[in-house]
């Protein structure tokens, strides 16, 4: 009796008291990675009209509400050579089936211009987005299964909705769940 007491009484109090499962991608974690990447150069173009982009001391910058990518961009062609300091949001997709998290860069496109005349642009996303993957909050399985003197009971994970937070040096993405 005691037994089923407790499993109603772990049930009950579940379903009151909803928790959190999630992954934290510290901010030295990212800058690790884009270390290892370093700065290098991407030529563009075809063989006789090519420039050459280089991606310079790239990193990131976690703070309360907000994620922000920085580098340094420089394009050479012929006799033309500009370094521009660039500042880009970044934002976090979570794909629950996959349980993937991405760190995406928002508007990731990078255009030199020289006298309002565009020389060329480099998305930046193809460089780095692979390595900004990670996994997911998800638990492997979704159900427990227990046996009591009673027979078997079967728990259930209700995943309520995925959370993301912007924390310092932090970013964080929890799904909301409780027991049913």
């Amino acid at each position: 009796m005691i037994k089923k007491v407790i499993i109603y009484l772990f049930c009950f109090v579940s379903h009151i008291c909803a928790g959190e499962i999630s992954v934290s991608i510290s901010e030295s974690l990212v800058n690790d990675y884009l270390k290892l990447i370093d700065s290098h150069e991407i030529p563009k173009g075809g063989k006789n009209d090519q420039a050459f982009w280089s991606i310079i001391d790239p990193y990131v910058k976690f703070e309360k509400g907000k994620a922000s990518f920085y580098a340094t961009v420089r394009y050479r062609k012929e006799k033309i050579n500009i370094k521009k300091n660039i500042n880009k949001n970044m934002y976090v997709e979570y794909n629950y089936d996959d349980n993937i998290i991405n760190l995406m860069i928002e508007n990731p496109i990078i255009t030199m211009e020289r006298k309002n005349q565009s020389l060329g642009k480099l998305d930046i996303s193809s460089l780095y987005q692979q390595g900004l993957k990670f996994q997911g909050p998800r638990p492997k399985d979704e159900t427990i299964k227990l046996k009591t003197i009673k027979g078997k009971i079967k728990i259930e994970m209700n995943i309520k909705k995925s959370l993301i937070y912007f924390e310092e040096k932090i970013v964080r993405v929890a799904i909301d769940l409780d027991y049913q």
